[in-house]
């Protein structure tokens, strides 16, 4: 039982990192569209049933 809950302690942990330093990312890709091309632009869109992601169309 002291295992399974170890993992998945880690596991939560491993998670939680990748989507803060996502967030982080988004954030950071938001300011520099904004202070270096002037748009207000969010890192992910959806608009006329496109996703934009950062610079990619979906």
């Amino acid at each position: 039982m002291k295992q399974i809950l170890r993992k998945t302690f880690v596991i939560l942990v491993v998670i939680n990192c990748f989507l803060w330093g996502f967030i982080g990312i988004c954030k950071a890709y938001s300011g520099i569209r904004q202070i270096g091309f002037g748009e207000y632009r969010k890192a992910i869109e959806f608009e006329d049933g496109k996703i934009k992601i950062f610079d990619f169309s979906i």
